[in-house]
């Protein structure tokens, strides 16, 4: 109960709006025109490629993908160390819809997240305006080719009011860290646990279909994690030496000690929007660009969360189910 209560508290209101999604579908155009563009389309091309980027200074996140089929021809040696383990496979063709009967049963398998854009909420102050007004800021990826999520699948259920898609497996989650411009680190778990997403095409999935809907985001840290003081949620000290004395106030030392000690495990609520632009009914396969917003870490109960932006790319795979 006490979990609950401190997840509402942090719990925001997370729904993109539509100038929001209508910004992020422009970035996300740009950034179409940038990976069609440059696009490698052969295994031993993309091996090279992606071993070049990776020793300039644009870094992993601008390695091209490759197609299922590519990544299939490709060795591990040939992916090692490039990055490629990465990112998220593309579709060749652009039109065309998977047709998919009510009476049937389908799912979804390896759906891939690739984050492209970390964005982080914060207090700007606007000189014109004399202002503080809170913004989206552009951040530093901290961690290394860790942050995509892949392997996802889960029942894609076909009705008369379109489609519903149940996230039920896979790797689902990545811890991450992103710095903002004034040097502060801001970690997350990038996720989409228990991920219910809906679209309103019941005919099939074409370049028109629009998933969205709400996911569960974990902790950051689990109950055994011990800070460096020794506290911890489910093991650890209750209280760290020499700090007891801050009781003594009674005032803001006491809460500020409080929320130090007393470790908590926080759920909180996070929201997605993914659009498709490339579909191939032949392989059942489609893509298409996404917009995520969900709170950072709380450092288990002790500090408030900020709120993330992330865009990028999804890929997905849909097939009869057993």
């Amino acid at each position: 109960t006490s979990t609950q209560s401190i997840s509402k508290k942090t719990d925001a209101s997370l729904a993109p709006t539509a100038s929001l999604v209508d910004r992020a579908r422009e970035d996300f155009a740009k950034l179409a025109k940038i990976i069609q563009a440059d696009k490698v389309k052969r295994a031993a091309a993309g091996f090279v490629a992606a071993a070049t980027l990776a020793t300039t200074a644009l870094g992993p996140m601008d390695a091209q993908a490759l197609t299922s089929a590519d990544i299939r021809g490709l060795s591990y040696e040939q992916i090692k160390g490039t990055g490629l383990a990465n990112r998220c496979p593309e579709v060749d063709v652009a039109k065309g819809t998977i047709k998919l009967d009510s009476n049937k049963k389908y799912k979804i398998v390896d759906m891939c997240i690739e984050p492209k854009s970390f964005q982080v909420e914060e207090e700007v102050f606007n000189k014109r305006k004399g202002t503080t007004v809170a913004e989206y800021v552009d951040t530093k990826l901290m961690t290394r080719a860790t942050y995509t999520l892949t392997g996802i699948t889960g029942p894609l259920e076909v009705d008369s009011d379109g489609l519903t898609f149940t996230e039920v497996d896979g790797i689902d989650y990545a811890a991450t860290t992103v710095q903002l411009p004034g040097g502060e680190r801001v970690p997350f778990l990038f996720t989409v646990k228990e991920l219910v997403a809906k679209a309103g095409t019941p005919g099939g999935i074409s370049t028109a279909t629009e998933f969205g809907g709400d996911f569960k985001v974990p902790s950051y840290r689990a109950g055994t994690f011990l800070d460096p003081k020794g506290r911890g949620m489910t093991t650890g000290y209750d209280m760290a030496v020499a700090l007891p004395a801050m009781e003594a106030d009674g005032g803001e030392g006491q809460e500020e000690l409080f929320k130090e000690t007393n470790k908590v495990f926080q759920v909180t609520d996070g929201s997605i929007e993914m659009a498709v632009n490339k579909v191939d009914p032949e392989t059942g396969e489609f893509a298409g660009v996404f917009v995520s917003e969900q709170l950072s870490d709380t450092d288990m109960g002790a500090k408030a969360p900020k709120k993330l932006l992330l865009k990028g790319v999804f890929y997905a795979r849909v097939e009869e189910s057993n």
